[in-house]
């Protein structure tokens, strides 16, 4: 019996404008102008020197996931060669304001349907804790209370720091079930990426579902697995 749905949040609740885009967009308010190619290219640089680094693009033990991010905006910025103090922190301080963050349509309705039919609902998400609450901070100042996502709406939220690892290592979602109380084979996990959300949590026993918004399945997906286009097409899952 299916008694819990945990989800993915980034491109299965939420959507919002490219990497590229934002730099670009808070690069501008600077008067810096770049190609979304060059900083595409200078970000994918400044990715390979902090995964030398740190072993981690967002290193779970990191403390403060703001001065992590700071510290890989600062490469980005090094790596297109714009040479301006404080511009990495600058960067990360307007990056949610600037990043186009909004909730697909069908997202806070359904999670209601959900809630209604007795279902306890979560998110587990390979961003930092913290980070969460300020995503879903700046969703409800920019949408309407009836189409927005808040803390409130989940039972149980697990970042890549909660559990000390990110998917789709098997602790995030043992971590959600433990706290839960719940066994794994209790619970639908949907999320947009067929590697760490889909096998992460069919590795632990959950029922996965891999929630596609217009793509097609990707390479190396069997095409039977359990996929859907929508949130709405959730409740028919599970009725």
């Amino acid at each position: 019996m299916i008694r819990c749905v945990l989800f993915d949040l980034g491109d299965t609740l939420i959507t919002s404008l490219d990497t590229e885009e934002i730099f670009q967009h808070i690069l501008r308010e600077k008067g810096i102008e770049k190609s979304l190619e060059d900083i595409r290219d200078a970000h994918r640089k400044a990715t390979a020197t902090f995964l030398a680094r740190h072993g981690d693009i967002r290193p779970t033990g990191a403390g403060d996931y703001n001065r992590v991010y700071a510290e890989w905006d600062s490469e980005v910025m090094k790596e297109l060669g714009v040479k301006k103090k404080g511009l990495g922190k600058y960067i990360n301080e307007r990056w949610f304001g600037m990043a186009g963050l909004k909730a697909y349509d069908d997202s806070a309705p359904v999670l209601n349907r959900l809630s209604v039919m007795g279902l306890r609902l979560g998110l587990v998400t390979n961003g930092y804790r913290e980070e969460v609450d300020a995503i879903l901070e700046s969703l409800a100042e920019a949408e309407s209370p009836k189409k927005t996502l808040s803390a409130s709406m989940f039972d149980i939220i697990v970042g890549r720091d909660t559990a000390g690892a990110s998917k789709p290592d098997a602790r995030p979602f043992l971590h959600a079930a433990g706290s839960l109380g719940l066994s794994p084979s209790e619970i639908i996990f949907v999320g947009d990426r067929y590697d760490k959300d889909y096998l992460g949590s069919q590795a632990v026993g959950m029922k996965p579902v891999l929630i596609l918004r217009g793509r097609k399945l990707p390479a190396g997906a069997p095409k039977d697995i359990s996929s859907i286009q929508t949130l709405d097409e959730l409740i028919g899952l599970i009725r």
